[in-house]
């Protein structure tokens, strides 16, 4: 099986890594994807966020927070 290089930045994370990786809680990641704020996919049962729809989430409250709207 080959070996995945750890100095390549992860291009997709299970909702658990995207947890972690953001520091956003549990129900707050569920609540951006049930507002259609941070996009997923499934790769068989499971479920990933790619590091650019994270980015894109992230942007997309930072420029809310900007503009004087709440997330």
């Amino acid at each position: 099986m080959p070996t995945v290089d750890p100095a390549l930045p992860r291009r997709a994370y299970s909702i658990d890594e995207t947890i972690k990786v953001s520091g956003f809680p549990r129900n707050r990641i569920y609540a951006l994807i049930s507002e259609g704020k941070l996009k997923t996919f499934c790769h068989g049962r499971r479920r990933y966020v790619s590091a650019r729809a994270l980015d894109a989430c992230i942007a997309l409250l930072e420029a809310e927070t900007e503009h004087g709207e709440t997330a």
